[in-house]
């Protein structure tokens, strides 16, 4: 058994008080995370995957995340930052998905990619069947990770990724069908959406049976620890984007409140700008923290941010790490100009890409240094500004 647990707890208990205190809205100044850890492999140098990642020895997964966890904590310039180390079973985006039967293309040095839907007809929703988690698509490979995890380190275990009702509906029968069919076979949708919300709460308790921890334990978005009693549940939107909002409010926000509010609250994850999306948001039964991969588009963030602070919801405004040239405005903007109470700033650190002007270009950089030059560049601003 590899015992971390311990030898980091004084760091995450001044860790988890700044967490707190955030979402208390009692916060001064944004807390912020380095998040270099990264469980994906978008973004990361070639040379630095294992050659079998997703594949059939859980070891190989665990000794990857260990390696970046460790290198964290035991770098000094992190330890005012928020990052709370946790293992991930990462199989991609489309394992609840896969359990219906969409097929998943394990990639070399890749994520695992959800591939085309063979629906065509809407009928074929009434053949669809609820997934096994032990005999479905990737789930079984998720539960013999998680298992493995919790047999050979003690630190927390997050659920795998959780895509939300809307994306793995999207994935099951296709986009194309989903826009159509919402306007010509409403109740087909409504009753696919039934189907993956009632799957996806089941799928996340089995995995926390599995982890040992109640339904309600705490949550890591994207990587970011929330409170016990806030984050019992995150889950990823990124297709509200494409929404319109009396759409929205129709098909998804039912479905989300109530994978939200079965684990006693929690978050919501999208990238871009869904902002014809704010007040369904702001209107979620159950929603904590909105997770917003802003892509430098601060004029979108700062209106959505200021939604979140008004009905008392935790705003992290996140980004892969902008072009080095930015970096120093990036952080400028954010500190000397956007309210700090109730929220928090994540950079994710991937060297072989960078943010420029809304999309992601390639770029190679050392994966260390960008890292403790961003710290180094938030920690400048937030004496600066405060």
């Amino acid at each position: 058994m590899i015992e971390l647990k311990k030898k980091y707890e004084a760091l995450n208990r001044r860790k988890l008080e700044k967490i707190e205190e955030a979402y208390r809205f009692e916060n001064r100044q944004a807390p912020y995370m380095i998040y270099d850890t990264n469980y994906w492999l978008f973004g990361e140098q070639q040379n630095s995957i294992p050659e079998d990642y997703c594949g059939d020895d859980p070891d190989v997964m665990m000794q990857y995340q260990l390696k970046q966890i460790n290198q964290h904590y035991n770098t000094r310039e992190f330890d005012e930052d928020i990052y709370y180390g946790f293992l991930m079973p990462w199989f991609g985006t489309g394992v609840l998905a896969s359990g219906f039967g969409t097929a998943v293309e394990m990639l070399y040095k890749m994520d695992p990619a959800v591939n085309m839907s063979e629906i065509r007809n809407p009928e074929e929703i009434d053949a669809l069947a609820m997934p096994d988690p032990y005999r479905s698509g990737l789930m079984p490979r998720v539960l013999r990770q998680i298992d493995y995890f919790r047999e050979n380190c003690d630190l927390p275990i997050g659920v795998t990724d959780c895509q939300g009702p809307l994306t793995t509906a999207l994935s099951v029968i296709g986009y194309e069908n989903y826009m159509y069919w919402m306007y010509d076979y409403p109740e087909k949708i409504h009753q696919l959406m039934d189907m993956c919300t009632t799957a996806l709460i089941d799928w996340i308790k089995i995995q926390k049976k599995h982890m040992g921890v109640k339904p309600d334990e705490a949550s890591f978005i994207i990587g970011a620890r929330m409170p016990q009693g806030k984050g019992g549940v995150w889950i990823a939107d990124d297709d509200s984007v494409i929404m319109p909002g009396d759409l929205f409010a129709e098909f998804v926000k039912p479905y989300n409140e109530r994978v939200l509010l079965e684990f006693g609250g929690g978050g919501i994850h999208y990238c871009g700008c869904s902002n014809q999306n704010t007040q369904n948001y702001m209107n979620t039964k159950g929603l904590n923290c909105l997770h917003n991969f802003h892509l430098d588009d601060f004029e979108h963030a700062k209106e959505v941010r200021r939604a979140c602070l008004e009905n008392g919801k935790v705003y992290c405004l996140c980004d892969f790490t902008p072009r080095t040239e930015n970096i120093e405005a990036y952080y400028d903007t954010v500190y000397g100009s956007i309210e700090q109470k109730g929220m928090i700033v994540v950079s994710y650190i991937a060297p072989a890409i960078e943010l420029v002007r809304g999309k992601y270009e390639a770029r190679e950089r050392n994966k260390e240094d960008l890292a403790k030059f961003v710290c180094s560049v938030i920690e400048e601003k937030r004496k600066l500004y405060f």
